[in-house]
């Protein structure tokens, strides 16, 4: 039931999301916007039928114990919205970015929906995985091991960078991809933060991170 009241509110984001993009833009003759949403809803459907009901609960509501992040949850909130308003503005009334590159719009959805893979493999295999900061005691958490997390220790938060890094490109916009990057360096800010909580409280992740060294990228970062 939680799985289908998580793909209901995510496409009813998606559709209001689309109404705000075309109406800020003053046509819906935009196909690069269709396939932006389409893609959205699509890994919507994936995202229900990939995650368990309490996987799905706890994203919509999360438990006791979250961890406050003003700066990321505000700064990612005002980048994101600065992202779309601006893709909307270039691609319906301004043409900033005419001539875009074919093959850089097609590089932007491999990432989008590469982005977006990543995300559905981390569901698939963590149970704990919270749009929250915390360590959820009341349901037994544990470290992850399996899945992506036996290569990198944050692959929902490595799919939010690639997802930050190709969003500009699906919409082909050059100056929308500012607000992305801020996006991105938000991400990263937060992941060193969620680290702290994770090595602090969660039993087992000393040793989880001393097998598993890198965060995002192996043998990078």
């Amino acid at each position: 039931m939680m799985r289908l009241v998580t793909f209901l509110a995510a496409t009813a984001f998606i559709v209001l999301l689309g109404a705000v993009i075309f109406f800020i833009a003053g046509t819906v003759n935009l196909p690069a916007i269709w396939l932006y949403l389409g893609i959205y809803v699509g890994f919507s459907g994936a995202c229900a039928l990939t995650m368990s009901e309490g996987v799905a609960r706890e994203r919509l509501q999360p438990g006791p114990g979250s961890k406050p992040e003003p700066v990321y949850r505000i700064g990612a909130t005002l980048s994101w919205i600065a992202h779309i308003v601006i893709a909307a503005l270039d691609a319906g009334r301004f043409h900033w970015s005419a001539g875009f590159p074919v093959w850089l719009h097609a590089l932007g959805v491999v990432g989008m929906v590469s982005a977006m893979g990543l995300v559905l493999w981390a569901l698939r295999h963590n149970e704990y995985l919270s749009a929250r900061i915390r360590i959820q005691s009341d349901r037994g958490h544990q470290v992850v091991m399996t899945g992506p997390y036996a290569h990198i220790r944050h692959p929902n938060n490595a799919g939010a960078v690639l997802l930050g890094l190709s969003s500009g490109l699906v919409f082909g916009s050059w100056p929308s991809i500012v607000p992305a990057l801020v996006f991105v360096g938000l991400v990263a800010y937060r992941t060193p933060n969620e680290e702290k909580v994770l090595f602090a409280e969660l039993e087992g992740y000393k040793e989880y991170a001393a097998q598993v060294r890198y965060r995002f990228v192996p043998g990078v970062w």
